[in-house]
């Protein structure tokens, strides 16, 4: 069998299904328009003689007229639905299709969630024939939809809906390959938008992440949506792949997704003999909160954490409870073109050039009067782009490794081109001057946008006063590392220096950039100063200051406080924010007529001062109310702090895993780096269970006696690993999972790495806080 490549297998799966989409006009959702972004699928989609592609969030009437082959005569009579979606969801946006194309006849839809899932959670109106079931009800919905078309035109013929022709499928391959052995899964998908963990309790930190492991099992109503669909979804992603899974686990949530997994098996599988066998270790994200939290020195991270994220197209649009869904932020970036722009307002050649493709690059824009303010690339920079593997080559890559990478690649783009370019690339500027040459010819813009767009990227990324806030909180990092292993008041004390900082008007980081330090300040405590569970591991004294800069701050810039354990006050906040305006105005004032005082002694106005009286008292209702929430916030810091001590399995895992830490100053790795020179060495690491199969379970219990057990094998002996993070990585993480596979000298081992989603700061922030 073949290596393992997810960029292959993606675009093979479509293959498969050209038949079907031959001919058809293709509407996707905003998850699968991430996917196929990430794959380059589009273009193969066109040489398998689609149509056209169309939004199926944002249909419009003219899409039948879109042809992008053109060279079919006839109206559409085809049309296929790709959704990332529970059918349920995306019934309505098929129904709205079905009624916008008239003369459609066929009608097949492609769902990532496979069918057992539709019947599996709790308020699906699915059942164990899920697929079977959507067919008939979307044929009666839309012979409905036309009878009720045809009445409202006096027509009297009402028997062309039965005509149409209705079918549904599983399409598993349905991520987002950020290279050939690591991928996320859809932003906006519902896999990833289900809850990981249940309502609000000691265990839980946020609907999108695992709630802490404390070794109790979950079972039956326990068990989350997000937990149920997550083992589904790596069920068929491995069959798809032809892939014989050894299962292991390490945390509550990850056992139970294993449990899942290897009961399906039980069930479904009758042809592993002849798959090729792997061994898939799956991990809670909690057991390893710190990374994802940090700023690490990769070039991919530091752009997806710096640019801004397009906004969700989809989660407001789902007929679900707000409280059941789980908004993350779409791997979509903004980059701008203002820079070029505006060195160039003169060349109006140059600028008409830009303008057209921005337009035509972002399509789904339905309003053109940004474009003149502030021009901007949208979609995953990520993208594989035929020909040209860019990530694959940018995701081992550090900050500045990564920028020199992007400006070798330019420079080959404007050689292939012909080109001159005689300056050596030292300088930003000369990034600026290379894509403005490149934007010169509408072609040549058009053949080279996946790197143009990549090298804008890098230049925001690396502009102020991005560049400051990144150095700003490496150097945090740092400190707070650096004092943790000195003593808690060290730390706490730094803690609190940081957040009396973000009050200065000149402070680089933001309230929320501090707060996010100083949950990265409670891990690290957690770490070298364990305490019991409901216990801070700082004194009464010392975390009093905290909580007295964090209510301070509050006060000083409420309109930055938009945070979860703030709820309720927003309209407190917005008259302290008022208030801080008007007194600021008027000191100004103040200090103006300071020179004739005298003049004015006798115009003071006792209502002035009853008016001051008032809002000294509201103040201090809001600054004991803040104090109040404070000690909420610190009381979340502390489950934090206490993830060490809360499962005896996984801190002996940890302990295990501690002998694998570099310890050279500013190296920290991760767990997952740990966890891999572990497995590749073949040690031994407590906590890891190992989920055998029915056969197995029989030999332990039975046979076993007689010393026929099956024996547990070892994931260092695998060819294959496949590890996977619920809850999501980042990319330092790819990057460090590369580095112990070549460290430890096992470059024959094929690893697939993946993920819920992929993860920034500034993410797991918003997960936990926003």
């Amino acid at each position: 069998m073949g290596s393992v490549d997810l960029i292959r297998s993606c675009l093979d799966s479509l293959r498969q299904i050209s038949d079907e989409i031959s001919g058809a006009i293709l509407y996707i959702d905003s998850g699968t328009k991430e996917a196929f972004q990430f794959a380059g699928s589009i273009p193969l989609l066109l040489e398998l003689g689609l149509r056209s592609v169309c939004s199926l969030d944002n249909l419009s009437p003219l899409d039948a007229a879109a042809d992008w082959s053109l060279s079919y005569v006839d109206p559409a009579t085809k049309v296929v639905i790709i959704t990332s979606r529970l059918l349920s969801d995306t019934h309505r946006y098929v129904l709205r299709c079905l009624g916008t194309h008239t003369t459609i006849q066929c009608c097949i839809v492609f769902t990532s969630i496979p069918e057992v899932s539709h019947s599996a959670l709790n308020d699906s109106p699915l059942g164990p024939d899920a697929f079977r079931e959507y067919e008939t009800l979307l044929t009666q919905d839309y012979e409905e939809l036309v009878r009720k078309r045809n009445n409202n035109a006096n027509l009297t013929d009402t028997a062309a809906p039965t005509s149409l022709s209705v079918s549904v499928h599983h399409l598993p391959m349905l991520i987002c390959p950020i290279s050939s052995r690591v991928f996320v899964l859809p932003s906006e998908g519902t896999v990833t938008e289900q809850c990981l963990s249940g309502e609000v309790n000691e265990e839980s930190l946020g609907p999108g992440l695992p709630a802490i492991s404390s070794g109790q099992s979950l079972d039956g109503d326990d068990v989350p949506s997000g937990v149920t669909l997550t083992a589904h979804l790596l069920y068929y992603l491995a069959d798809k792949m032809d892939l014989k899974l050894e299962i292991f686990s390490l945390g509550d949530t990850s056992k139970a997704i294993g449990k899942t997994m290897m009961d399906m098996s039980s069930l479904y599988d009758v042809s592993r003999r002849t798959k090729r066998s792997a061994g898939l270790l799956l991990v809670d994200r909690t057991v390893d909160l710190l990374t994802p939290c940090l700023h690490g020195n990769s070039f991919l991270e530091r752009i997806l954490s710096t640019l801004p994220r397009q906004h969700s197209t989809t989660s407001s649009k789902v007929p679900q409870s707000p409280s059941k869904v789980v908004k993350r932020a779409p791997l979509d970036i903004d980059v701008p073109f203002d820079a070029i722009l505006k060195e160039e307002q003169g060349n109006n050649q140059l600028v008409e050039n830009i303008m057209n493709f921005v337009s035509g690059w972002n399509s789904s824009e339905t309003d053109d009067s940004n474009y003149e303010i502030s021009p901007k690339l949208t979609g995953a920079f990520l993208s594989n782009y035929t020909g040209a593997s860019y990530l694959e080559s940018l995701l081992d890559r550090g900050a500045k490794d990564g920028l020199l990478l992007v400006k070798k690649w330019l420079l080959e783009s404007l050689k292939n081109e012909k080109l001159s370019f005689t300056s050596k690339v030292t300088s930003q500027s000369d990034l600026h001057t290379m894509v403005k040459i490149l934007s010169r010819d509408q072609k040549v813009l058009v053949r080279n946008r996946g790197i143009m767009k990549l090298a804008l990227a890098a230049d925001a990324a690396n502009s102020e006063p991005q560049s400051s806030r990144w150095d700003a909180f490496v150097s945090a990092e740092r400190i707070l590392s650096v004092s943790s292993a000195d003593s808690s008041q060290s730390l706490s004390s730094e803690i609190r220096d940081f957040i009396n900082t973000s009050i200065t008007s000149q402070g680089i980081l933001s309230l929320k950039d501090v707060l996010l330090l100083s949950l990265v300040g409670y891990i690290l405590a957690g770490e070298n100063f364990p305490t019991s569970v409901s216990m801070s591991p700082f004194s009464w004294e010392e975390e009093r200051s905290i909580k007295d800069a964090i209510v301070d701050a509050i006060l000083m810039k409420p309109e930055d406080a938009k945070f979860r354990f703030l709820h309720g006050l927003e309209k407190e906040l917005e008259a302290q924010a008022k208030k801080n305006n008007t007194k600021s105005e008027g000191d100004s004032e103040k200090s103006d007529q300071m020179d004739d005082f005298d003049d004015h002694w006798g115009n003071w106005d006792e209502n002035e001062e009853e008016d001051e009286d008032k809002d000294d008292y509201g103040e201090v209702q809001l600054k004991l109310e803040l104090r109040d929430r404070a000690d909420q916030l610190c009381k979340f810091f502390h489950k934090l702090s206490s993830l060490p001590v809360r499962s005896p399995t996984i801190r002996e895992a940890l302990v295990d895993l501690s002998k694998y830490e570099s310890g050279t100053y500013g190296t920290r790795k991760g767990l997952l780096y740990k966890l891999l020179s572990a497995i590749l060495t073949k040690g031994d690491v407590a906590g890891i269970e190992y989920h055998s199969s029915a056969v197995g379970r029989l030999f332990k219990s039975g046979f076993g006696r007689f010393g026929l057990g099956q024996a547990k094998p070892n994931l260092g002996d695998q060819s294959v690993l496949f590890i996977f993070m619920v809850g999501g990585i980042n990319t330092l993480e790819a990057r460090e999972v590369m580095e112990a596979i070549t460290e430890n000298g096992r470059m024959d081992t094929e690893l697939i790495l993946g993920g819920t989603t992929l993860l920034t700061p500034d993410d797991m922030f918003d997960l936990m806080l926003s």
